[in-house]
């Protein structure tokens, strides 16, 4: 499984890596520090699983997830942020993510969700 993170914090990514490492059947980790940059990474690799903030340069999460929907990604999308709020949550999910978690109360649970996600797909 190809996973992108998106996140204009090269510390979170860099935290995120380490998480995820040495979970089965992950193949490759992709970076991109803004909307633009993961665009791009998209149409070329192609990843099953994406990790996007809402705030960041060049556009915001949320838009960034429903451009996935509408272009017709199937990749299982987390929306990881600093503002879990309702608002938020509500405005991703019905844009089209499967999660949404607050990254100072939730981070752990990407694991366990990538591998949630990976047995669904066996």
């Amino acid at each position: 499984m190809k996973i992108l993170i998106v996140d204009d914090s090269e510390l979170l990514r860099d935290r995120l890596i380490e998480l995820l490492t040495n979970i089965p059947n992950t193949e490759a980790f992709i970076e991109a520090e803004n909307v633009i940059e993961a665009k791009k990474l998209i149409q070329e690799l192609n990843p099953e699983f994406i990790i996007t903030d809402i705030r960041m340069p060049g556009g915001s999460g949320i838009d960034f997830v429903r451009y996935l929907r509408e272009s017709g990604s199937n990749a299982v999308i987390v929306v990881l942020t600093n503002y879990p709020y309702s608002q938020y949550k509500e405005a991703a999910l019905e844009a089209g993510a499967n999660y949404f978690l607050g990254k100072i109360s939730e981070f752990e649970k990407l694991r366990e969700i990538i591998e949630k996600e990976l047995i669904s797909k066996e």
